[in-house]
């Protein structure tokens, strides 16, 4: 029997430790998943700093877009961690923050008919109260276990803290610990067990945090310094429970403020408990938009940090070297990628339609590179036709050259019309940060699968120091787009209906791509028309498709962005390699509230709709690729 070497055997094993290694440093989408390792791979974003002061700030942006890891960077737990290799005495801190995540499973059980409204407020706010002031009394066992020789909370300051919370007495911080956690755990177990005639003894909303501060600023290392109370994922709050913790951002302040991550338009209630009062910004909070601070080239310098560092990371851990992210990703000009997609063969059978072959070519074509030839034959009825177009081109270079490169880009997805095989190439860097949409999440899955795709190529360690072939990077940008499609679904209430909305609009983008010539170049992008309501069903489904990613919306309008019709919407960046159209934000079409609903409940006939619009026809056969999703393009109820 024959044996395997050392060597052999190595090289066979290779490809499982890279793929190990690329899941441990890519394929950990969400911080929740890198544990301690967060920290070890954190970069501070342009707007760091802003959440370091002492004002109140919402950090919005979408899901994936890096809020929990900058929380967390916040909380003393991830200050720590991220300086521990430094002499940095945690003492000298200026702030120290207590991180919580809202759970879904906790702030739901706070509702039913089982109470009034007003009653079920005031036993969430005693729960708000019980968990933050759990999360400062953590820090401070935590902050004691440190540095043992540091003062406390006094006997006097723990008993007035516990008469606050409504517990026991307690003597010391491990006693109230104690006491908290039991309390907590026995009013968890009433939630479950209502009895609307024996309400359990309840805090007044905000007050004992209000004192533990206090009582805090009189421990000598903590006077002078500032308590970030840093709330993550706060869509998850129900409309009520925002009021309540609205109230409590509302009048912060002094030594204690509250930092909120909060998904766009996952800020649903922005009054307190007075309804007259409402939170503004920037009176009340700093308002972070993270799409905003990390513009395009911000954000692709620190998601360049970001991966580039991952992998530094993975080479020390494989022993090897591996290439930049960007040597890694190379990219294609048009002109070379026509040449990929075929525009030689394309034009001599345009050329061979209109009748023109060998000595009766213009002799002029022959300088004229082959992309822009292919524009020039596109749409040409006639050899006539084709001899006024290479006149009107002598004739105003300047205004030629203008159109051609308005319809460069879009040409690419017409040469391939109707073939099988790849018809456009989703290559390069600076591609895959555009379909990421500026959400960190979305850019490290591009690279997790692409490279895992590009390491099973190879048993060879140096697979992960040369360029992954233009193919593999396309079809794992496609792989991911159809991943997060098939994802929408279970994603909200609505995801069903997001699902349908997105094959909807990408059959309708895709054929427009495919049917570029004499028409509109790259739209996709879609708005509504200026008069006229739509309806409260649309304006939700557009709502939701902007908090879960499946739309992105702009306006150059920053005075009328509470209306809904003022905003151009696109399906994320993330699909346009599974639908096969372009990624970049152009242009847009005119579509109705009707036709948004249709495509939900009636799509064949919504699309074709649409696409009569545009002066287009769905008589193309669905692509390979759909095929998963074909019975949503045959259904018409």
């Amino acid at each position: 029997m024959a044996t395997i070497s050392e060597k052999e055997l190595a090289a066979v094993s290779m490809p499982s430790e890279t793929i190990e290694r690329l899941s441990e440093l890519f394929g950990n989408y969400k911080a929740e998943y890198l544990q301690e390792k967060i920290f070890d791979l954190f970069t501070k974003p342009a707007y760091f700093p802003e959440l370091e002061t002492g004002r109140p700030c919402v950090l919005v942006g979408g899901r994936g877009t890096g809020k929990t890891t900058v929380l967390r960077s916040l909380s003393y737990e991830g200050r720590y961690a991220l300086n521990k290799d430094t002499s940095e005495d945690v003492s000298s801190w200026p702030y120290y923050g207590f991180y919580m995540r809202v759970d879904t499973n906790r702030v739901t059980a706070f509702s039913g008919p089982d109470l009034p409204d007003k009653t079920w407020a005031k036993l969430f706010a005693h729960y708000m109260n019980m968990l933050l002031c759990s999360q400062a009394f953590r820090f401070l066992r935590w902050y004691k276990d440190l540095l043992p020789s540091s003062e406390s909370l006094s006997a006097e300051s723990c008993r007035l803290i516990a008469v606050s919370l409504r517990l026991e007495s307690c003597r010391n911080i491990d006693e109230l610990i104690s006491s908290l956690n039991g309390a907590r755990i026995q009013f968890e177990a009433y939630l479950n067990n209502l009895n609307p005639d024996s309400l359990p003894p309840l805090s007044l909303q905000g007050a004992p945090i209000e004192l533990l501060v206090e009582q805090l600023g009189v421990i000598p290392q903590f006077a002078g310094k500032r308590f970030f109370f840093l709330l993550d994922e706060y869509e998850n709050f129900l409309d009520y429970q925002q009021v309540v913790v609205n109230t409590l951002i509302k009048h912060s302040g002094g030594p204690h403020t509250f930092k909120v991550g909060v998904r766009e338009l996952g800020w649903r209630a922005r009054h307190t408990s007075n309804v007259n009062e409402r939170l503004t910004s920037p009176a009340d909070y700093a308002l972070i938009t993270i799409a905003e601070k990390l513009d395009d080239t911000r954000f692709e310098n620190f998601a360049s940090e970001i991966l580039n560092q991952r992998m530094s990371y993975l080479g020390v851990s494989l022993g090897g070297q591996v290439a930049s992210i960007q040597d890694m990703l190379p990219g294609l000009s048009p002109e070379e990628e026509a040449e990929l997609l075929g525009v030689q063969a394309k034009n001599k059978d345009e050329l061979s339609r209109l009748g023109l072959r060998g000595k009766s070519l213009p002799t002029e074509l022959s300088s004229i590179p082959p992309l822009e030839l292919y524009y020039l034959l596109s749409g040409c009825s006639s050899a006539i036709e084709l001899h006024e177009k290479l006149e009107s081109r002598a004739d105003d270079s300047q205004k030629w050259s203008v159109s051609y490169n308005n319809y460069k880009h879009a040409l690419l997805f017409t040469i391939k019309e109707k073939k099988s095989g790849l018809r456009k190439y989703y290559t390069g860097w600076e591609t895959f940060v555009s379909l990421s949409g500026r959400n960190i999440r979305y850019l490290i899955e591009l690279v997790d699968q692409t490279l895992i795709a590009h390491a099973n190529e190879s048993v060879d360690l140096s697979t992960l120091n040369k360029p992954v072939s233009y193919e593999t990077q396309t079809r794992s940008a496609s792989n991911v787009g159809r991943k997060n499609v098939s994802e929408l679904e279970g994603l909200s209430v609505r995801g069903a209906q997001l699902a349908k909305l997105v094959l909807g609009f990408g059959r309708v983008f895709q054929v427009m791509a495919q049917d570029a010539i004499n028409h509109t170049p790259e739209a996709n992008q879609f708005h509504f028309p200026g008069s006229g309501e739509i309806p409260e069903e649309v304006v939700e489904i557009l709502q939701a498709g902007v908090m879960h990613l499946a739309l992105v919306r702009s306006t150059g309008n920053k005075l009328l962005r509470d209306e809904i019709k003022e905003y151009d919407y696109s399906l994320h960046p993330i699909f346009a390699p599974f639908f096969v159209f372009s990624h970049r934000k152009k242009r847009k079409i005119l579509v109705t509230p009707h036709q948004i609903s249709a495509l939900i409940t009636k799509p064949t006939i919504a699309i074709r709709d649409i696409l009569a619009k545009q002066h287009r026809s769905d008589d193309s056969p669905v692509p390979d690729q759909l095929a998963l999703f074909g019975g949503y393009y045959e259904s018409n109820s």
